[in-house]
């Protein structure tokens, strides 16, 4: 079986400063979701967004989607949904703004999915934010 990786339209490419909190942001989750149990990456994830100063504005947070999307195609293993979302939000602490990291669901068909929201609004995502139904919001 043949895995292959969606390749988004070429755009800007992300700020210096933006792929280094990504990468600081990517790090730290791929060391929680593949070290601790979820709950402790949850607790952390809550932790986090407490030094969160301000909100973040919907372009800002694309902004940040697609520095931890650009950084995740450097690291070899698996980095989907849950690994970008959690680095977002991580990312977005680093740099003092909030966003709201969501893992839910959809009936039918049934799918698992892990987004950011800014406003209860999906940010960089194809689908409108009535398809998936958030179970965690953090």
């Amino acid at each position: 079986m043949v895995s292959v990786r969606m390749v988004s339209a070429p755009g800007p490419a992300p700020r210096i400063r933006d792929r280094v909190t990504a990468c600081g942001g990517l790090l730290a989750a791929l060391l929680l979701l593949r070290f601790t149990p979820l709950r402790f990456t949850l607790a952390a994830a809550r932790l986090a967004k407490r030094g969160a100063r301000r909100s973040t504005s919907h372009t800002r947070a694309d902004e940040i989607v697609a520095a931890c999307r650009a950084v995740s195609h450097w690291y070899p293993g698996r980095t989907a949904c849950l690994e970008i979302s959690l680095a977002v939000l991580l990312a977005a602490t680093l740099h003092r703004r909030s966003v709201d990291w969501c893992i839910g669901c959809r009936v039918r068909p049934f799918a698992a999915h892990a987004w950011i929201e800014t406003r209860l609004q999906p940010v960089g995502e194809e689908w409108s934010g009535q398809t998936f139904h958030p179970t965690v919001r953090i």
